[in-house]
């Protein structure tokens, strides 16, 4: 058995399998903010070497902006190690089929092609993928060794903070409260790059949603990492900028880019 889910946390046991011939390694991959870009997804696939025994999580945002938004949905579902966690963009899309947003804020949003995809479903395709929308999580907790890592699409919503032992954040719990009390602010907040430099959290948060071309003092297509959290939105939507896919591997760290 190579992993465990307990109380949400996926907890792996074993990275690699003895086989008669080869070992063979286990590895989990995280990538984000795709948008639509099925081909590009696909290279990345190829690039890593992606296997059965492996894990992908793809951090949100896998719809909107791009040309194949539903082929790649298609591709995700069913593919039994790749996780889709919720992103804005998957939040807007089930907002859009449950008739709560119309299609001009939706097309304003960025999802005009994939609101175009959507159009043509029949309405028994139109309830399922709303289904499977919903019912995506907003985050996974992945423990690693001795490692925790906190994966997620925004990372935090300021407005609730919730403080464990010494003060650190227990930020399972605080992401948790601001869902509950307003999922959409959650999924759209930015508030994970301007906390304080004294902020401490329990685990290492890992997130998509925003751009690195976009942070300031940093503004390059490459993973952005600091002590507290890392990025890894490189800005596969914006590639006539320089933009890019990124894709990196928790067990030792290494960056990929498509």
């Amino acid at each position: 058995e190579v992993s465990e889910t307990v109380s949400g946390t996926e907890r792996v046991l074993s990275h690699r399998i003895i086989g008669k011939m080869q070992e063979v390694e286990i590895m989990i991959y995280l990538t984000s903010d795709i948008h639509g870009d099925c081909r590009t997804f696909e290279k990345m696939l190829h690039k890593i070497h992606f296997t059965k025994q492996d894990q992908m999580y793809i951090l949100g945002d896998a719809v909107d902006k791009g040309k194949e938004n539903l082929r790649l949905i298609a591709l995700i579902r069913k593919t039994g190690n790749i996780g889709l966690i919720k992103g804005n963009h998957e939040y807007l899309c089930e907002r859009y089929l449950e008739g709560i947003i119309g299609a001009s804020f939706w097309d304003a949003c960025g999802g005009l092609s994939t609101r175009k995809e959507v159009d043509v479903l029949s309405e028994s395709e139109k309830e399922d993928l709303a289904r499977y929308l919903k019912s995506l999580p907003i985050y996974k907790d992945v423990i690693i060794g001795e490692n925790r890592y906190f994966l997620t699409h925004s990372g935090l919503n300021a407005d609730y903070i919730v403080s464990g032992e010494g003060d650190v954040v227990d930020i399972e719990a605080s992401v948790q409260e601001a869902v509950d009390h307003d999922q959409e602010r959650y999924l759209f907040s930015n508030d994970i790059h301007y906390i304080p430099a004294a902020v401490r959290f329990d685990r290492q948060i890992i997130v998509g949603h925003y751009p690195t071309v976009l942070l300031p003092d940093w503004e390059r297509p490459e993973i952005y990492r600091n002590r507290r959290y890392t990025d890894i939105d490189t800005g596969n939507e914006r590639r006539r900028d320089g933009g890019r896919l990124a894709c990196l591997r928790l067990e030792d760290g290494r960056e990929y880019y498509v």
